[in-house]
């Protein structure tokens, strides 16, 4: 996802570049690069200790457990 960086109240916050319209001072982030400063935290903070390396499969079962909720919420809504 492409992020803009943008000073508010004296505060850096990240947001969703495709919600927002550009602003003079922005700096715009691709997908690329968010995805390559994601991986870098991630990774230091999995070497640093503060958190555990995650396990694929917990992961994928986490995202299957989501996608089943959403499908029955859509049967629901529309029928079916």
């Amino acid at each position: 996802m492409a992020i803009r960086i943008r000073k508010v109240d004296g505060h850096f916050v990240a947001l969703c570049a495709a919600e927002t319209k550009p602003e003079t001072g922005d700096i715009y982030l691709d997908d690329n690069v968010h995805h390559a400063l994601s991986e870098k935290f991630y990774s230091d903070h999995v070497k640093m200790g503060f958190i555990k390396e995650k396990d694929p499969g917990e992961e994928l079962e986490k995202v299957f457990k989501q996608l089943k909720t959403v499908k029955k919420a859509i049967k629901k809504h529309f029928g079916g």
